[in-house]
């Protein structure tokens, strides 16, 4: 019975694990394709660049790469922290 119940709690933490990652893995490449196309935008010369939208992304990112327990996973996977936009001048 000890093996059994053993399984079952392996078999969350690792579900657990999953979820976590797939989620900070979903909220990296949103931030990517953001950036991307603010990237694009400065190049063209655009005078209407607002990185808001993309501000708000790093900050959820960067928040739950903090928090636990995504930290733990975050630090396994090797997710580092977004930074800010900044418009250049």
């Amino acid at each position: 019975m000890n093996v059994l119940f053993t399984i079952a709690v392996l078999a969350v933490v690792a579900m657990w694990a999953l979820a976590s990652y797939h989620r900070l893995h979903r909220l990296r490449r949103q931030i990517f394709s953001e950036w991307k196309h603010l990237d694009a935008r400065e190049k063209a010369g655009d005078p209407a660049i607002d990185g808001a939208h993309y501000n708000q992304l790093a900050v959820a990112y960067n928040a739950a790469l903090e928090a636990f327990p995504d930290n733990i996973i975050a630090a396994m996977a090797g997710f580092r922290p977004a930074q800010q936009f900044v418009k250049s001048q």
